[in-house]
């Protein structure tokens, strides 16, 4: 009896151990949007090997006189040279596939990707509206995966 208790505690053991998973966060882009900077591509990021991929998206802004706003897709290659939009999910999308995200006030913004969508590079595009030299924005994004 102890032998198959020792057994079953060493399977649970190892079990737990197989389906354990690091998530890893990476900044990829800390970008001001101003008069002369109004849209910038992220790193490019290779994600081969990853399970899951997400990303936060820290929206900053100085508002003086202009509405401001910036505009987030996500872009996918086969050979991070030849990029395409891809669809993306968000909680206020619910199961709904975004194709872009406006953000216009102090926030942090949460999207992924399908888990079956498959590429091996992906980077975050955003397109600021309204800046100038006193209306700034400041985006930071952060890919987020599990492997």
């Amino acid at each position: 009896m102890k032998k198959l208790l020792l057994a079953l505690l060493i399977c649970l053991f190892l079990t737990s151990q197989a389906f354990a998973a690091e998530v890893l966060r990476t900044a990829i882009m800390n970008t001001t949007f101003n008069a002369v900077t109004t849209v910038a591509n992220s790193t490019a990021t290779d994600i081969q090997g990853c399970d899951k991929t997400a990303f936060f998206v820290v929206y900053d802004e100085t508002e003086v006189g202009n509405s401001i706003s910036a505009a987030i897709t996500l872009d996918i290659s086969y050979d991070n040279a030849t990029y395409q939009d891809a669809s993306f999910y968000d909680y206020t999308g619910s199961s709904t596939l975004q194709t872009s995200e406006t953000i216009s006030a102090d926030s942090s913004y949460y999207c992924w990707f399908n888990k079956d969508l498959v590429v091996p590079y992906v980077r975050v595009n955003v397109a600021a509206t309204n800046t100038d030299a006193d209306d700034l924005l400041n985006v930071k994004i952060y890919l987020v995966t599990k492997n």
